[in-house]
C-alpha cells in the first residue's frame, strides 16, 4: 500500500509538471503578443525576400519557448512539448515522402505524359477556363497534392494560357482553383491525414463528407467560368506531338493510375495503396521506358530527370518533400508548446464567446482566416485552428468539417502563405490570381450561408 500511494503520489506530480500552468507573470501577455508579431513579420518577410522558411520559423519556436521559460517551465519540460507536438505530425510527414516517390514514379513511367497529354487534347478555345479548372481538379484527386499538380498540369496550362491570348491571372485562379479541390477531396492528402489524426477519424468517411458538401460550390464554380466575359481562349496551339518523342505514351503508362485506383475502391489504406502504385510505377518504368535499375533508383530519391523539350515533368523524389517535412515537424512543435503551456487559451475563450452569436461552425471557420494569416502554412494553421476550437465541439468527428472548410482551402487565398505563394510561384504569376480561384472561398460561403445557427 506505501508503494502504491508513493507510485500514485509520483504520478500526480509528474503530471502537474508536465501540464499545469505555472502563474502568468506580469507582462507575459505582452510578450506573447510581440513574440507574434515578430514571428508574422519574419514569416513575411521571408516570402518577400526569398529566405528559407525555416529560419523564421525556427525563431519563432524558440521566441515560443522563451515565453514559455518565462513563466516557469523548465527547459526538459519545453522541450517534452515540443516533442509531443511534433510526434503528431509523422503520419502527415510519411505520407509527404510516400507522395514524393509516387509522383517522381509517375513520371518516369509515363503515366502523368499521358494524362498531360490526352488531357490537354480535351481543351477548347470556347471551355478553356473551365478546362483550367476540371484538368487540375482530376490530377490534385489522383495525386493529393495541389503544389504538385500546379508544377505539373498547371504550368503547361500556363503555357496554353499565354499562347491563346487569355488573361494569366485568371487562368492560373482557376487552376489553383482545381488543385485545391483535390487537396481537400483527395484520400492521397497529406491535410486530409493530418485532420484525421487530429481528429480520430477515417480517411474515406472524411473524404465523403468532402465530396458531398462540394457539389454545390462544383456547380457554381463551373458555371461562374463558363459565364465570365473573358473565360474564352482566342486559339489553342497543338499539343499533338507532346512528349512523344521522349516517352512511351500507351495503355501501359496508365498501369500506377490503375493500381491506385482499384485499392481504393477497395478502401485499403491509403499508404498501402502509395506502395502498390509507387512498385507499378518502378515495373513500367523499367520494362515499358527502359530505364536502367541505378537511374530509376536515382529518380525516386532525387527526383525524375526527363529527356531535352520535357522538363515540365521534372521533380518529385524522397529529396522533394525533406524541407516541406522539415517545416511540418516544425510547425508541429510549435502546437505542441502552445497547447501544453495554454498560452492560447485566452483567445480560445473568445471564440468560445463568439460561437454564442455565430454558432460553432463559423466561429471555427472564420477562427482559421486570422490563424491562416498568422501561420502561413495549412499545417500549422490545422493544428491551432483546432486547439482555438476544440472546446466548442463535443468530440472531434464534429471539426471535421469546420476544419476542412475553413484552414485547408483558406490557407491557399493568402499571399504570403505557402499555400498560395508556391503556386503562384510555380506559374510565373503574382497573387492578383487569387481572386479568380472562386472554389477556394466559395466552399466555406456556401456551407456557412447554408447552416443553421
Amino acid at each position: 500500500g506505501f508503494l502504491l500511494r508513493a507510485h500514485i503520489l509520483w504520478g500526480s506530480s509528474h503530471i502537474i509538471h508536465l501540464r499545469a500552468k505555472p502563474t502568468e507573470a506580469k507582462g507575459t501577455t505582452m510578450l506573447l503578443a510581440a513574440v507574434f508579431v515578430l514571428f508574422f513579420l519574419a514569416l513575411c518577410g521571408s516570402v518577400v525576400y526569398g529566405v528559407f522558411i525555416l529560419y523564421p520559423l525556427l525563431l519563432g519556436l524558440l521566441s515560443v519557448g522563451f515565453v514559455a521559460w518565462s513563466r516557469g517551465y523548465a527547459i526538459g519540460t519545453i522541450l517534452r512539448m515540443g516533442y509531443t507536438g511534433a510526434k503528431q505530425s509523422l503520419i502527415v510527414v510519411e505520407v509527404f515522402f510516400h507522395i514524393g516517390a509516387l509522383t517522381a514514379a509517375w513520371r518516369a513511367a509515363g503515366t502523368i505524359g499521358f494524362l498531360v497529354h490526352h488531357g490537354l487534347q480535351m481543351l477548347s478555345p470556347g471551355a478553356f477556363l473551365v478546362g483550367c479548372f476540371l484538368l487540375p481538379l482530376a490530377f490534385s484527386v489522383l495525386l493529393g497534392t495541389a503544389i504538385g499538380t500546379v508544377g505539373v498540369i498547371g504550368i503547361a496550362l500556363m503555357v496554353i494560357a499565354k499562347a491563346g491570348g487569355m488573361d494569366p491571372a485568371l487562368a492560373a485562379g482557376a487552376i489553383v482553383a482545381g488543385a485545391y479541390f483535390g487537396d481537400r477531396c483527395s484520400p492521397m492528402s497529406s491535410s486530409a491525414a493530418l485532420v484525421c489524426a487530429l481528429t480520430g477519424t477515417s480517411i474515406y468517411d472524411n473524404v465523403r463528407l468532402m465530396w458531398r458538401t462540394s457539389l454545390l460550390p462544383f456547380f457554381l464554380v463551373c458555371l461562374a467560368y463558363v459565364l465570365l466575359p473573358s473565360a474564352r481562349a482566342e486559339s489553342l496551339p497543338h499539343v499533338d506531338g507532346l512528349f512523344a518523342d521522349g516517352l512511351v505514351l500507351d495503355a501501359r503508362a496508365l498501369l500506377p493510375a490503375v493500381f491506385m485506383l482499384v485499392p481504393l475502391l477497395l478502401r485499403w489504406d491509403v499508404k498501402k495503396i502509395m506502395a502498390c502504385s509507387i512498385l507499378a510505377g518502378c515495373v513500367v518504368s523499367l520494362a515499358v521506358q527502359q530505364m536502367a535499375p541505378a537511374a530509376l533508383l536515382r529518380c525516386l530519391v532525387l527526383g525524375y530527370e526527363p529527356p531535352a523539350g520535357m522538363e515540365m515533368l521534372a521533380g518529385g523524389g524522397l529529396l522533394s518533400m525533406a524541407q516541406v517535412a522539415g517545416i511540418v515537424l516544425l510547425t508541429s512543435a510549435y502546437a505542441g508548446l502552445l497547447e501544453a503551456t495554454g498560452l492560447l487559451d485566452g483567445l480560445s475563450s473568445l471564440c468560445k464567446r463568439l460561437s454564442l452569436r455565430l454558432g460553432a461552425f463559423r466561429t471555427t471557420v472564420l477562427a482559421g482566416l486570422p490563424v491562416a494569416a498568422v501561420s502561413c502554412n495549412q499545417t500549422l494553421g490545422i493544428m491551432l485552428t483546432k486547439q482555438l476550437c476544440a472546446p466548442l465541439w463535443q468530440n472531434g468527428k464534429e471539426m471535421v468539417l469546420p476544419l476542412e472548410n475553413g484552414i485547408v482551402l483558406l490557407a491557399a487565398i493568402i499571399p504570403w502563405s505557402i499555400a498560395g505563394s508556391v503556386p503562384c510561384a510555380i506559374m510565373g504569376v503574382g497573387p492578383e490570381c487569387l481572386p479568380y480561384a472562386f472554389y477556394l472561398y466559395m466552399v466555406p460561403l456556401t456551407d456557412m450561408l447554408l447552416r443553421r445557427r
